[in-house]
This record gives structure tokens, sequence and C-alpha cells, in this order.
């Protein structure tokens, strides 16, 4: 239950900061740092399941 409700903080969150780049007009530049932030995510999650699959082998 904890997660469900951060989750749905983070993605509130989130939305009224995209709220907030849409009407300053930089809406795009907020979507690239969400991409960077994203893959970032991505790289590290990667890097963490590589290192248990190597672990356990």
């Amino acid at each position: 239950m904890g997660w469900q409700i951060i989750g749905a903080a983070m993605a509130g969150y989130l939305v009224l900061l995209g709220r907030s780049a849409w009407k300053q007009g930089e809406f795009i530049l907020f979507l690239r740092s969400l991409a960077i932030v994203l893959g970032l995510c991505v790289l590290l999650a990667g890097a963490v399941a590589l290192a248990m699959l190597l672990d356990t082998a």
C-alpha cells in the first residue's frame, strides 16, 4: 500500500511540474530532462540486475 501512495505522489508531482513547464513554454525541456532521468534510472537498474546475475552464477 505504501508504494502505491509514493507512486501516486510522484506522478502528481510530475504532472504539476509538467503543467508549470507548459505554462512557461519549457515543456520540451521538461520532457528532455524527464527522459534523461528515466534513462539514468534504467541504466542503474540494469547495472544492479547484471551484478545480481553475475553474483548468483
